[in-house]
């Protein structure tokens, strides 16, 4: 789409016509899917004008051309556009004003901390947004003063659990133990008094059918605030919390009890060897039990062994239960009967050795398989750690046999690898350089003298002689950019220039770092392997997509924002 047409669409976003704004939001997000869209930085700072301006009033939820536009420009995070974000952020809609925050927190720009501390101060005492929990929870420090300025929110019946997420990560990232304990403490007691009343309508009847197919939202969300408040026992402890304690290690719903059962061993409340290894067993809490454990260092105590089959029925559980369809519709599947068939130990594509498990669960009247896994096996056989690659296609367990199923695993292993290591992730050339742009504008500067002048026979040849050899320069630029590029493909980082090429697998680096001049890449050795100069990359783009393509890894490297 030109510019002349973008423009036309914003212009659209102000229609009186609910009708014809909904066609142009519409438009507005499938040209958002767009990969390969160019649309210049000047284009990116109107839009970012346009949604801080007057809208019509709204219609319907969907109807919000702030937002829209907002979504549209977050896609671009270049420097420009992040400093348009903060100029123009207290026009925004309040929906806006939330997505632009969690842009400015993703740049991880510790210059504009203050100025997203500010913001976020004034949304929170003027409007009721979903805040950014998780994105905001990554800046423990900047996070505490922000409540330090809004702690009163902390008694809202909108905010109060948003608060209690943020103490939680304030306190688990060490800023500060016991955060404001003597405001938390009679507050957080008195809620989960509240919610524990409202569980107690429920344990009677608990079975893990009706959580997951019948109770659902209403009940899940009962749950995690009851999670919540339990885990902060843990730093705001008392008799009253001992005493809550006591009472939720025997609650039937076991992911409530498992988090009381972790919190009361590490507070030295006995608990009975029987409730343990019981939700060590079950599908819905072997796992939270095992990383509860972990996370105090007392996994020793998980009494399950081997525990990789018992983890992966519980992983296999969870998957379903919140499997969606391509739409993000829930399929709503309740797994039974769920059982460990066979396992395959392969590799992934860094060469560690893994383990996944051929599983078997009933749905319905159907027996159906899956896949989980893989566990790593490089630290022990028996490890919990596992890269993510669980899936299932929902055909029935018995349409192939067992040795069918893994041979057919290993072949669509084999051609996903073979598909990523050819998936180009990110490419660029080098921009025109500066000394060509210089000689762009004498070139232009002497053509305007010229004509103001007036011709000559003398300086007609002279200023076509420099036109050419203009030409002749860019042409020369062109073909050096031609052959070229940085791109990051399959699980490389490969700079061309010319028929030279070099490479470092992503696993290998260890760190990049910039300056104004170029960008240098480091191997794990610390020795810088590769460099190409900074205006090869567009650097914020080239950021983002180094860090999506190694943000698995288990040693992630240092990538300079």
């Amino acid at each position: 789409m030109n510019e002349i047409k973008m423009r036309s669409l914003v212009k659209q976003l102000h229609s009186t016509d609910p009708g014809t704004r909904y066609e142009a939001l519409g438009t507005l997000y499938e040209l958002k899917g767009h990969d390969d869209l160019k649309i210049r930085v000047e284009m990116l700072k109107d839009m970012v004008k346009e949604a801080a301006s007057t809208f019509p009033e709204r219609v319907d939820v969907w109807d919000n051309p702030s937002l829209g536009l907002v979504e549209f420009v977050c896609d671009y995070p270049m420097p420009e556009i992040i400093d348009e974000i903060l100029l123009r952020f207290d026009g925004f809609d309040p929906d806006a004003k939330v997505r632009a925050l969690e842009c400015l927190l993703l740049t991880k720009d510790e210059g504009i901390f203050q100025e997203i501390h500010d913001k976020t101060v004034q949304l929170v005492t003027h409007e009721e947004v979903v805040l950014p929990v998780e994105e905001l929870c990554e800046f423990p420090v900047m996070l505490r003063a922000i409540v330090d300025k809004t702690i009163d929110q902390l008694e809202s019946p909108y905010y109060k659990y948003m608060y209690y997420d943020f103490i939680t990560a304030i306190i688990e990232s060490g800023v500060e133990a016991g955060y404001k304990r003597a405001k938390v403490l009679p507050v957080l007691l008195a809620d989960y008094a509240k919610l524990r009343d409202e569980y107690l309508n429920y344990d009677k009847e608990y079975r893990s059918n009706y959580a997951y197919q019948s109770w659902k939202e209403s009940y899940f969300r009962l749950r995690y605030r009851i999670n919540v408040l339990i885990g902060l026992m843990n730093f705001y402890y008392s008799e009253e919390a001992e005493g809550f304690l006591k009472e939720a290690v025997s609650f039937k719903d076991p992911r409530i009890c498992t988090n009381a059962v972790v919190v009361a061993m590490n507070k030295n409340i006995p608990v009975q060897p029987d409730m343990l290894r019981s939700l060590s067993n079950h599908v819905e809490s072997a796992e939270l039990m095992y990383w509860g454990l972990a996370e105090h260092n007392k996994e020793h105590l998980f009494p399950v062994s081997p525990k990789q089959p018992v983890l992966a029925k519980a992983h296999l559980f969870n998957h379903l239960v919140h499997l969606q369809d391509e739409e993000g519709e829930d399929l709503n599947i309740f797994p039974e009967n769920i059982e460990v068939v066979d396992s395959v130990d392969t590799v992934n594509s860094y060469g560690q050795p893994l383990r996944y498990y051929l599983m078997s669960f009933s749905h319905g009247d159907e027996v159906l398989a899956a896949w989980v896994g893989g566990y790593g096996l490089e630290e022990e056989d028996d490890s919990a750690h596992m890269w993510e690659g669980t899936h299932t296609d929902l055909e029935p367990i018995q349409n192939r046999t067992v040795e069918e199923h893994k041979q057919l695993f290993l072949k669509k292993r084999e051609e996903y690898a073979r598909e990523n290591e050819e998936t180009v992730y990110y490419e660029s050339s080098p921009s025109l350089s500066k000394g060509l742009w210089f000689f762009y504008a004498i070139l232009i500067s002497h053509w305007i003298r010229v004509f103001i002048n007036g011709i000559t026979e003398t300086e007609i040849y002279i200023s076509v002689g420099f036109t050419l050899l203009g030409g002749i320069l860019t042409v020369y630029e062109l073909w050096k950019k031609k052959r070229s590029a940085v791109v990051i493909v399959g699980r490389k980082l490969m700079k061309v220039k010319g028929e030279k090429k070099e490479s470092i697998p992503l696993q290998e680096i260890k760190k990049v770092t910039y300056d104004k001049k170029q960008i240098s890449v480091y191997n794990k050795e610390n020795v810088i392997t590769m460099k190409f100069p900074m205006r090869w990359v567009e650097y914020g783009e080239f950021y983002y997509v180094l860090v999506e393509q190694t943000g698995h890894l288990r040693e992630q490297p240092y990538i300079e924002e």
